[in-house]
């Protein structure tokens, strides 16, 4: 058997972040227990209560660190490695932080005979550098070169976000290339398959312990009335974020998908797109939400996302979450958010500082 069986224990890495507590929530819901890794588990213990009985935790302080997978591997089935070091302006030592990390995952796997799938989550940023109105194509086998050769050149200390992105992206780049090369290598006992997500966006889960981390904070900031989001994330194309935990679900779980590469992407979206539809889905915030950015253009990327659309329906969606279900499941957990006697945290907390 070269896939996860039903019931099995999964791995997922960096529990506690946006992409893999929805992956977490969904391998429960389908019937499997789910071991997370976190930095600290006194930090997390709240979400041994959220997820329940089927859920446990295990420390894992440092991806990179030699080793740092041994104890966390031990019996489990497949691995959803999600964690990542995506700190900006860490320079170049991000590349190899995370490069590392695929790399210790995927030799923990290899010591454990019963481990049938290791799924890697990559990002856009290993396909494209995506911006506004400069045409682009995306299929399972392009490569984002170009990131790689702006991250070697010298920082001129001119434009820190944008270089930081570059950086960013050769480190996805490298770090998927990297596992996929490994695998070619060393010719484990399991199948490797990565996930490629567009920007994520939608609901939140356990939004009381987790907060509005990465871009779960894009519907935060458009009710808050901050355009910053529009600044740090332009218009390009979003995936729904219970799509892409199915996506991983069925890169572990589905017996004909060996060594791929998933993209998860939806559809393009505009800011402006956006800010209609939570304007018209919610009247009574009108006054207080984002009411316009400055968006001369918008994405013009094409993306084959046939493979990814088909795996969905063998998973039993007929297809992606377009953006309006999209935006009304994300603002659901604006609402919660804003009902708790504390606001939680929010990465647009930290943006605007």
């Amino acid at each position: 058997m070269s896939f996860v069986p039903p019931g099995g224990l999964v791995l997922v890495t960096g529990a506690n972040g946006y992409i893999a507590s929805v992956t977490v929530k969904t391998l429960l819901e389908a019937g499997y227990s789910v071991r997370g890794t976190v930095r600290s588990i006194s930090k997390h213990r709240p979400l041994l209560d959220y997820f329940g009985p089927k859920f446990s935790l295990v420390e894992v302080p440092e991806i990179a660190a030699d080793n740092a997978f041994g104890k966390a591997v031990l019996g489990v089935d497949g691995i959803a490695h999600v964690a990542a070091n995506t700190q900006f302006g860490a320079g170049l030592a991000l590349i190899s932080q995370n490069v590392k990390s695929f790399i210790n995952i995927l030799e923990a796997a290899a010591k454990e005979p019963q481990i049938k799938r290791v799924v890697i989550t990559s990002a856009q940023g290993a396909c494209a550098s995506c911006q506004p109105g400069i045409p682009y194509e995306i299929n399972q086998s392009t490569w984002n070169k170009k990131s790689i050769e702006a991250a070697n050149t010298p920082f001129d200390g001119k434009d820190p976000l944008k270089y930081s992105l570059a950086v960013f992206s050769a480190a996805k780049t490298l770090a998927e290339q990297s596992a996929f090369d490994w695998v070619r290598e060393h010719k484990p006992h399991f199948f490797l398959n990565s996930v490629v997500p567009a920007v994520n966006i939608g609901k939140v889960p356990a939004i009381e312990h987790l907060g509005f981390g990465s871009s779960g904070a894009l519907i935060d900031s458009i009710v808050r009335g901050s355009a910053i989001g529009a600044t740090i994330i332009p218009s390009q194309w979003f995936v729904n974020t219970e799509d892409t935990a199915l996506l991983h679900l069925a890169a572990l779980t589905l017996e004909e998908v060996q060594n791929e590469r998933i993209l998860a992407f939806s559809a393009p979206y505009s800011w402006m797109q956006m800010i209609e539809i939570l304007h018209r889905r919610f009247p009574e915030r009108n006054a207080t939400m984002l009411q316009s950015v400055d968006e001369p253009e918008t994405d013009r990327g094409v993306v084959d996302n046939t493979r990814s659309v088909e795996l969905l329906n063998r998973m039993g969606r007929p297809g992606f979450r377009n953006l309006e279900e999209t935006l009304v499941a994300g603002m659901e957990s604006v609402l919660e958010a804003e009902s708790l006697p504390v606001r939680p945290w929010s990465r647009l907390d930290q943006y605007l500082q």
